[in-house]
């Protein structure tokens, strides 16, 4: 049932952290990026269709892509020559993210590993409650994504087919869309849904496992708001309590840096193409004649937007978050404990005073300002294009 993950804590079925990526892995599933072991029941099936996905959405559209500039640009016309610029772009750019992420995998199992550790501290209902419903929010994340991306790609087939005109722009050597239009439109819309599956992936994972490491982050916090408020435990309890609090904060760091280059690289080429998607899908909206022709150019900018904003504003959530967990510490009961629990509770301070800061290609930092600044180079597009009084020239043309 799809709504299985997605509901709220009940006795008989609470989520662990790791159940955050039910719905994530079975993304990766269809893309074919876990191979089985060759021990498994019809492993080399699972490897032909990893092949097929390979070659149809990494080879089979960027060629379709470089053809069609070679052979079409000359007979493009206005609305064409925009609707097909803009594909290249976030295409490469997804390419580029899904190598990253294929050489660098091993880090999600290791990340996995991590979070089963963190649950196991959650002895608590309440605190299992709280993992279950990011687990949950994670689960609605990744529906919330597919129900935008997807959305678009049947609102471009929808226009597509309307105007009668290929939604993407893709050579395809094997059928001439002027002979069997529909058959053309169907290869285009399966193959772009590979494209914008893997798109789906890789923005998606960002923000499932950094809410996971929000929600553990908000437990210790009120573990340590409970350190020596227990009158019946003696010195050594308190302080056993304030070993372990540090030790959850140290796997959080670790489960951060784990995480840290994975996400640095792939959001580095995201923030960087962000605001040359925006400029072209502000700039071709001056172009489009038709109502469906904006329509698509509308779901197309959220589909856009949805890659960096979200997961720009969690960033910005943790940094708050580490905030929090530091005057958390500070005003803690530490005050009259005995000296090896003030050391400790000293020493703690200072390492939680260090924010889990992820930064996209270790330059700038992943936060809502970075996000508005590289989508204000989309005005920057508009601007050019206004200045140059480009529009007119190509209608003239």
């Amino acid at each position: 049932m799809i709504f299985k993950y997605i509901q709220e804590p009940t006795l008989d079925a609470l989520l662990r952290s790791r159940d955050a990526l039910i719905y994530f892995n079975r993304c990766i599933d269809q893309m074919g990026w876990r191979l089985p072991p060759r021990t498994a029941k019809n492993w080399w099936l699972y490897y032909l269709w990893t092949l097929v996905v390979l070659i149809f959405v990494f080879i089979f559209i960027p060629y379709g892509l470089i053809m069609t500039g070679i052979k079409e640009f000359k007979n493009f016309t206005t609305t064409d020559l925009f609707t097909y610029v803009q594909v290249p772009v976030n295409t490469n750019a997804s390419i580029m993210k899904s190598i990253i992420v294929l050489f660098m995998r091993a880090r999600f199992a290791k990340a996995q590993k991590m979070m089963d550790v963190m649950d196991s501290r959650c002895i608590k209902m309440e605190e299992k409650n709280q993992v279950h419903r990011a687990a949950a929010l994670c689960n609605r994340v990744v529906i919330i994504y597919h129900g935008i991306y997807f959305g678009y790609l049947t609102i471009a087939v929808i226009g597509a087919l309307i105007i009668r005109k290929s939604p993407f722009c893709v050579y395809n050597p094997l059928v001439n869309a002027n002979d069997h239009f529909y058959v053309a439109i169907t290869i285009e819309a399966v193959t772009m849904a590979g494209i914008i599956m893997a798109n789906l992936i890789l923005d998606v994972y960002p923000i499932i496992y950094v809410v996971v490491l929000r929600a553990h982050m908000g437990l210790l916090s009120k573990r340590i708001e409970e350190l020596r408020s227990d009158a019946n435990k003696d010195e050594d309890q308190h302080y056993a309590e304030l070993v372990e609090c540090v030790k959850d904060h140290k796997l959080i760091v670790e489960y951060g840096n784990t995480l840290r280059p994975l996400i640095s690289a792939t959001m580095f080429i995201q923030l960087l193409s962000v605001g040359l998607l925006l400029g072209l899908a502000a700039v071709s909206m001056q172009f489009y004649n038709t109502t469906m022709e904006r329509l698509v150019s509308g779901t197309y900018t959220v589909a856009i937007l949805s890659q960096t904003f979200p997961f720009c504003y969690v960033c910005e959530q943790v940094s708050s978050d580490c905030d929090s967990l530091t005057n958390t510490l500070f005003h803690s009961r530490w005050l009259g404990a005995e000296r090896r629990y003030r050391t400790t509770m000293l020493y703690f301070i200072h390492n939680a005073q260090q924010s889990i800061l992820f930064t996209a290609g270790g330059i700038f930092p992943i936060c809502l300002n970075t996000n508005i600044k590289m989508a204000k180079f989309a005005f920057s597009v508009v601007t050019i294009v206004n200045e140059m009084d480009l529009a007119e020239k190509l209608r003239r043309e």
